[in-house]
């Protein structure tokens, strides 16, 4: 099997895989020299040296270099003696990963924190807020039509949006978003959350589904959405004690608990495998809007 079609997300995945497989020996031998043969050309014909890439990939880099040298790409066949020569020289970068897994952990649990934060003050300051959950992502059929380039620009044009806070973000009251890759499919996505004033919003399912229509739009109709608000989705969560997404009400707090609980799945401190594998420079990949500001009622004036 070749992965000579696939676009630079996907591959750039399964490059992170086989690196991750193979310290975790979790791979024999054969497959990871299958694997090197399936995939080493598609990656180098991808590589970008403007972009960033995670530790993984980085080791896979400088191991595959240093055995490889100056042969063309097109040309090297990964035998016994190269694979086992990959093998050992990854083992070198083993703990630039693990220190990188520990840096993640630390920044995500950062960011749960300050999401946590953000969320608990903007609903001591609402009698009720409108939660809306949806996901972002790409038609399988299409993904390979986008690249990482692709998706940053998508998500900035996505987040003027909600800064302009018109048609389906009208009202809205606070934000937070995530973007990760997927682990084996490599597809780029974005957890997004939406809190829109209570008072003025009610109907959460319609809200999910004019976002994702505007992401539709803003790809150019490659994107896809999953909303989490259809009514059997709801209530199965309702059954469970772990409704926490429409209509949050302040004076309840096992609303209040399950509405900052559905906030922080955003910034899971155990999802490094969904990190992004690539990135451009000054990318960011989680965000969540300003709770003080100017046109915020209720609060005291901010000082200069």
């Amino acid at each position: 099997m070749s992965y000579a079609h696939l676009n630079q997300p996907l591959v750039v995945a399964k490059v992170h895989s086989l690196v991750i497989s193979v310290l975790a020996n979790a791979i024999t031998f054969n497959e990871t020299m299958s694997k090197l043969n399936e995939i080493y050309l598609s990656f180098m014909t991808h590589l970008n040296s403007e972009l960033f890439y995670s530790q993984p990939i980085v080791a896979f880099i400088y191991s595959t270099n240093a055995i490889v040298g100056d042969d063309y790409p097109e040309n090297v066949i990964w035998n016994h003696d190269k694979t086992q020569r990959f093998i050992t020289t990854l083992s070198c970068y083993k703990n630039d990963i693990d220190n990188e897994r520990l840096a993640f952990i630390y920044q995500e649990t950062q960011n749960q924190e300050n999401l946590g934060h953000y969320a608990n003050n903007l609903i001591s300051h609402y009698s009720r807020l409108l939660f809306v959950r949806i996901d972002l992502k790409y038609a399988q059929a299409t993904s390979h039509l986008v690249n990482i380039e692709d998706f940053n620009c998508h998500m900035r044009n996505l987040r003027d949006l909600i800064g302009n806070k018109k048609t389906c973000f009208k009202h809205l009251q606070g934000n937070a978003w995530a973007i990760e890759q997927g682990e084996s499919n490599g597809g780029l996505h974005c957890h997004l959350l939406l809190m829109y004033d209570g008072a003025k919003r009610q109907n959460d399912w319609h809200l999910a589904k004019e976002v994702g229509k505007k992401w539709k739009m803003i790809t150019g109709g490659l994107g896809e959405y999953y909303s989490y608000h259809d009514t059997e989705r709801k209530q199965n969560y309702a059954r469970n004690g772990k409704l926490g997404i429409g209509m949050i009400h302040q004076n309840n707090a096992q609303e209040v608990e399950n509405a900052v609980r559905s906030a922080l799945y955003l910034t899971e401190p155990n999802k490094y495998e969904q990190r992004l594998k690539l990135w451009l420079p000054n990318m960011r990949t989680f965000g969540h809007g300003v709770y003080r500001t100017k046109k915020r009622r209720g609060l005291p004036p901010i000082s200069k």
